[in-house]
Formats: structure tokens, C-alpha cells, sequence
């Protein structure tokens, strides 16, 4: 899935690849530095997603990834 993710990052951003994994990279870091601060909230996914072009289809996505 995250492959998928890349490719519409890239696609809506108007960037490459590693540029695509670097913005993917900060808003997991800054949804992740939320959550330990306790400030973390629904909205914050579903921006996140507006931040890189995705849709809010992908919440899941980034819920997962700060699971582990």
C-alpha cells in the first residue's frame, strides 16, 4: 500500500519519488509527535491526508502506521 501511497503523493504534489517518501515521512512524524503529546485528534489524520493530495480513504493508512 505504501507504494500506492508514493504514487499519488508524487502525482498530486508534483514531485519524485524520494521527495513523495519525504513529505509521507513528516506528517507520519508529526501525527506521531501529536499522539505523544496527547493533542492527537481525527482531524489531524484527515489533514494529513489533505497535506499530501490523498484522499481520506488513507486515515487508515497512517492510523496503522503509527500503531507499530
Amino acid at each position: 500500500m505504501a507504494n500506492s501511497i508514493i504514487d499519488t503523493i508524487r502525482n498530486s504534489c508534483n514531485c519524485d519519488r524520494e521527495q513523495a517518501e519525504e513529505h509521507l515521512n513528516n506528517e507520519i512524524n508529526n501525527l506521531r509527535e501529536l499522539r505523544d503529546l496527547a493533542d492527537l485528534r481525527f482531524d489531524d489524520f484527515q489533514q494529513a491526508c489533505a497535506n499530501l493530495g490523498l484522499e481520506t480513504d488513507y486515515v487508515e493508512y497512517f492510523l496503522n502506521a503509527l500503531a507499530y
